[in-house]
């Protein structure tokens, strides 16, 4: 048996950049995937790597054995947007793979995507039945990414009638307005939610709480109410120059983007940032026809986020493939511009220091300053979430974390009775899979809530009932 990795092939550099859509990573073939689950070898380390518990070994033992079918069940136990992280998930998994300091980790990730890709009818191959738990009590679901869609889709399986109220014109969240069309195709996007919400879920589009409906309307005509509202609040530095023309954020820059509308680079591009939204603001920036673009972190290479994972290498590979260019270890001093434009960045180098915290700090070197001419500046520099849409009163008996974060329990729900909360605005990891592990536990925590507040009979043993499968409701 030979355990090394299928390699992973990846599309054409040259010819990718010069399009928005065009996937970086080929998917695995029939006699490939085949292979790759071979190599799993079932001893389930993988699954306490993911923040959704996956029975990871599970559909990848059934992929070895051609049960595409079976693949597909064994995630939607826990994941109803198997595509979307088959194409974008950090895989954590896999840094716990047992093979992943020989032959290298299974490529689980692969592996998911070739189950979506290869399932067209994902309703049929299920084959859910609706549970009815003895009661239809109301959700309100605030927010339309992959954490609100997957409390929408667990709760209507179950009976519970669920409405999400979504700020934009379309669901998906990060999934479509900020993650580039070249790393997740809209398709996959748009095939995944369509299913979710068929299941009986309403959606109303363009209705942002606090704006267009009041937080107050949600808590009288709902019996509870899940905010899974993500971060899209910028937070932009103070650097001096960072209202000129041609300075962006991150996330305002790539939504415009996804959104449709046309931006106008330049020449050189600067990403102000090392994070995963740094890389794909740098090379959604090559794909608007930039012929440079430099990432400029704070920290080391080894300092960035995400580092080490197999995850972190990836991106950094893929970038590396398309000629972005890196200056590790700087501090922007000034965006300097000329007429309101932006047209350079002066910058001092930094010196990595161990202060005993157990991440080293960068220090600026103030005798030795640089510049840089650059046509658009991307400060890919974070970004949080906006709770001002709840009452003062409201939120006064809501516990928020040192960060900015809800705070919850077990079980999502918050310091509020009845007021459940998950995704980006709950967890540390800020990324899709724990949005989807906190749906999960959220899901539940509402139908225990139901069940001891009187609303509902009884609670699944599991949130997915298979027809003919071994899930009962209790």
């Amino acid at each position: 048996m030979n355990y090394s990795r299928v390699p992973i092939k990846h599309s054409d550099p040259v010819e990718r950049v010069k399009s928005l859509d065009v996937q970086t990573l080929i998917p695995y073939t029939l006699e490939e995937v085949t292979a790759e689950a071979s190599r799993c070898l079932g001893c389930g380390l993988c699954v306490e790597g993911c923040p959704a518990r996956i029975d990871v070994p599970g559909f990848q033992i059934a992929l070895k054995n051609g049960n595409i079918e079976e693949g597909l069940k064994i995630n939607f136990e826990k994941l109803p947007f198997v595509g979307v992280c088959g194409s974008v998930c950090p895989h954590p998994c896999e840094d716990n793979c047992v093979l992943d300091d020989n032959k290298g980790p299974v490529a689980t990730r692969h592996i998911k995507r070739y189950i979506s890709e290869n399932s067209q009818n994902y309703k049929e191959m299920l084959g859910i039945v609706q549970n009815d738990l003895g009661g239809h009590p109301k959700v309100a679901i605030i927010g339309g990414g992959p954490s609100g869609l997957s409390t929408a889709f667990y709760l209507s399986i179950n009976g519970i009638q669920v409405d999400i109220y979504e700020a934009t014109d379309k669901p998906g969240g990060m999934m479509v307005h900020g993650i580039p069309d070249f790393r997740l195709s809209r398709n996959t996007v748009r095939k995944e939610t369509e299913h979710v919400l068929s299941y009986g879920a309403h959606i109303y589009y363009n209705k942002k709480i606090g704006r267009d409906v009041k937080f107050e309307e949600l808590m009288e005509k709902y019996d509870a109410i899940y905010i899974a509202i993500g971060n899209w609040k910028p937070s932009k530095t103070r650097t001096p120059g960072v209202d000129l023309k041609g300075v962006y954020h991150a996330i305002d820059f790539l939504k415009q983007i996804n959104d449709g509308k046309k931006i106008d680079v330049g020449d050189t591009v600067a990403i102000i940032g090392g994070g995963f939204t740094a890389f794909d603001a740098a090379r959604m920036s090559l794909r608007l026809g930039a012929k440079k673009v430099v990432v400029m972190y704070r920290r080391s290479v080894s300092d960035r986020p995400g580092y080490p994972s197999s995850n972190a290498e990836e991106e950094l590979e893929e970038a590396e493939e398309e000629k972005v260019q890196f200056i590790w270890e700087v501090t922007p001093i000034e965006y300097y511009g000329k007429d309101g434009k932006v047209k350079g960045i002066r910058y001092w180098k930094n010196q990595m220091v161990d202060k005993g915290t157990g991440r080293r700090e960068p220090v600026p070197l103030k005798d030795r300053k640089y510049s840089i001419e650059v046509d658009t500046v991307v400060e890919a520099t974070g970004q949080k979430g906006d709770l001002s849409f709840i009452p003062e009163d409201i939120m006064k008996k809501i516990e928020i974390t040192s960060s900015g974060d809800i705070r919850v329990n077990q079980y999502n729900m918050t310091s509020y009775p009845g007021i459940f909360a998950g995704g980006d605005i709950t967890n540390a990891r800020k990324d899709i899979i724990s949005g989807v592990a906190d749906s999960g536990r959220a899901s539940m925590g509402i139908l225990f809530y139901f069940k001891d507040t009187g609303k509902i009979e009884k609670v699944p043993a599991k949130l997915i009932n298979f027809e003919r499968g071994p899930y009962a409701v209790t």
